[in-house]
């Protein structure tokens, strides 16, 4: 008859783990946890390709030009994939238009900063705004560039957005000169179409600056603009006062 063997002994302790609980990637912190590379988050790495993309754009199209430039030669500057590239941008095109749409805004903010202050005669308002528009687009040639030159003809769906900017841009002065014209200065002027064309004439001296050498300089771009708008209206230069 075989022996009988003992019962096995039993702890009284709380067995534990032999490793952590792994934690569960859809929880919050660990799927950050997981998305994190050098530092940076997926959204973080993602925003700084972009933001690469974009400088690659201002250095090709402000310099060799958008007709001639490829996509890797962008990707390859801007340190991505073309993969990358589409992630951001459908085309080139779009990429192009981007970068438009920041100086744009950055002419808008500056010029609109300068027409805003208060305490200021009537013809100090429009030197400082011609000044602050000039001083912008010609701090760096490659953004007068694109600005002025490599938008243009790209496609009808471009200009109508180049268009409506100058909309905006006209939108802004004409909020202006609707005040200078509310203090006595000519009134049978239409305003509108005065604003339009400031807007053409800023842009052809863009132009003018980008082609011309050797260049005119800032102060005197921003003055010729500056005079076209005061003598429209009839504005003395020195006073800002109406001319009787």
């Amino acid at each position: 008859m075989p022996a009988a063997h003992p019962p096995p002994v039993r702890s009284h302790a709380p067995s534990l783990p032999l490793k952590p609980p792994r934690r569960k990637l859809g929880s919050a912190n660990g799927a950050e946890e997981s998305r994190r590379y050098a530092g940076l988050s997926a959204l973080e790495r993602r925003r700084g390709r972009r933001e690469r993309l974009i400088e690659a754009g201002l250095e090709y199209y402000g310099t060799v030009g958008f007709r001639h430039t490829t996509i890797p030669q962008l990707c390859s500057f801007a340190g991505v994939t073309a993969r990358h590239f589409y992630e951001e941008f459908e085309t080139q095109e779009n990429l192009l238009q981007a970068i438009y749409d920041g100086i744009a805004e950055t002419v808008m903010t500056n010029v609109g900063a300068e027409l805003a202050v208060p305490a200021r005669r009537w013809n100090d308002i429009v030197d400082k705004a011609c000044f602050a528009y000039f001083a912008l687009i010609t701090k760096d040639k490659r953004r007068a560039r694109v600005f002025a030159l490599e938008v243009v003809g790209v496609s009808p769906a471009l200009d109508l957005h180049r268009k409506k900017f100058r909309d905006s841009f006209a939108a802004l002065t004409t909020s202006s000169t609707k005040r200078f014209v509310a203090q006595g200065h000519r009134p049978d002027i239409d305003v509108h179409m005065l604003s339009i064309s400031l807007a053409g004439a800023a842009e052809a001296q863009t132009i003018d600056w980008l082609l011309t050498r050797p260049r005119p300089s800032v102060a005197g771009l921003a003055e010729h603009l500056a005079m076209l708008w005061k003598r429209s209206l009839l504005m003395d230069e020195a006073t800002g006062k109406a001319i009787a």
